[in-house]
C-alpha cells in the first residue's frame, strides 16, 4: 500500500462524495466503539492552506469521542489510544487507511513512514482517518473483510505521479524559486515547518529538509538530491 497525496490532484468524479470505504468504516466504528461522525465530504482547501484537503475527494473522515448528552457511550481516551487506534494501524491494508491523524496526542500516522510526532491541527478529541485512491471504492462491511480479505476494487486509481527530478540538488541559497517553492509547499503540506511559502531557501526551508531526511532515514544533509526528492514526492 502506498501513500497519496490527494493535496496534488484536482476534485473530480468519482471522487466529488464520501468514499463507499469510509462509510463502512465509521459505520463500524460507531458500532463496535461509539465513536461519532464529524462529517467526511467537504469541498475545501486544507486549513490554513490552499492546497485541497483530502475531504474535497471525499477521501477522509473525521470524528470524535467526546461523551456529551447525545454520546453517551462514547469511548474513552484510553480505549481510543490502546485499542481503536492500534486496530486501524493493525487492519490499515483492509481497510485502505493510509493516514491517522491523533489530535489529541499531536501526532499522525502514515503508511510506509509510522508515527509522526508533529501537531496536525488543534488540540481535540478529534480523530482523522485518510483513504487511497485505490481503496476509495470499497463497499464491503468490514466484518466481511475481516473474514474474507481484501475486497475487489470498485473504481479506479487516480494516482498522480509526483513532479521529475530536475538534474540536480536544491540547496540553502538556490535560486530556482519556483522549484523552492514545490519543495516548500510539500514539506509544509507534510506538516514541516518550512515558514513563509516565498522561494527563499533560507535556514528554516533547510532545517525542515533536515528534520524530513532524518524521519525518513535519509543522509541529513540539507540538500535536495535526487533520493531526498523521491521521498519527498513519491
Amino acid at each position: 500500500m502506498r501513500y497519496h497525496s490527494w493535496q496534488r490532484d484536482t476534485p473530480r468524479a468519482p471522487f466529488d462524495t464520501c468514499s463507499p470505504n469510509l462509510i463502512q468504516i465509521r459505520k463500524y466504528l460507531e458500532q463496535r466503539w461509539g465513536l461519532w461522525n464529524l462529517g467526511c465530504y467537504g469541498r475545501r482547501p486544507i486549513r490554513g492552506g490552499t492546497a485541497w484537503s483530502s475531504h474535497a475527494f471525499g477521501a477522509a473522515h473525521d470524528y470524535s469521542y467526546r461523551r456529551d448528552g447525545n454520546h453517551p457511550n462514547a469511548p474513552t481516551r484510553d480505549t481510543v489510544e490502546n485499542e481503536v487506534i492500534p486496530w486501524l494501524i493493525e487492519h490499515h491494508e483492509l481497510l485502505g487507511i493510509q493516514r491517522i491523524h491523533d489530535y489529541w496526542a499531536k501526532r499522525y500516522w502514515e503508511v510506509g513512514r509510522g508515527w509522526i510526532g508533529r501537531p496536525p491541527g488543534a488540540v481535540n478529541d478529534h480523530l482523522h482517518l485518510e483513504v487511497t485512491p485505490d481503496t476509495w471504492g470499497y463497499a464491503s462491511p468490514i466484518s466481511e473483510r475481516i473474514l474474507d480479505g481484501l475486497p475487489a476494487q470498485t473504481t479506479q486509481p487516480a494516482v498522480v505521479d509526483g513532479p521529475r527530478y530536475p538534474g540536480h540538488v536544491t540547496k540553502r541559497g538556490s535560486s530556482a524559486k519556483s522549484r523552492v517553492k514545490l519543495i516548500q509547499r510539500e514539506l509544509k503540506m507534510l506538516g514541516y515547518n518550512v515558514g513563509p511559502v516565498d522561494g527563499i531557501f533560507g535556514p528554516q526551508t533547510e532545517g525542515a529538509v533536515k528534520t524530513f531526511q532524518s524521519d525518513q532515514h535519509l543522509t541529513v544533509d540539507g540538500l535536495v538530491g535526487p533520493n531526498t526528492w523521491k521521498a519527498l514526492f513519491n
